[in-house]
């Protein structure tokens, strides 16, 4: 997968920050807006304190977890 070096929009990095809030997948994200993964995390962390983002990754993170017990 190729990727075109370009600047996200204040409103995409807004978009992307709701999504992300929404629980939206990172991968998902990042493909939509043509971007990677990496950009898709340090725009949602530069935009949020850390305290937001830290139980932002910690509530993501209990959601894979529990998916994960439903397939296996």
């Amino acid at each position: 997968m190729e990727m075109i070096s370009r600047r996200l929009t204040i409103t995409q990095k807004a978009e992307i920050l709701e999504a992300y809030r929404a629980g939206d997948n990172t991968n998902f994200l990042a493909e939509k807006y043509s971007c990677t993964t990496n950009t898709i995390n340090r725009t949602v962390k530069t935009l949020l304190s850390d305290s937001e983002y830290k139980l932002l990754k910690e509530k993501r993170s209990k959601i894979g977890n529990k998916k994960r017990q439903l397939v296996d």
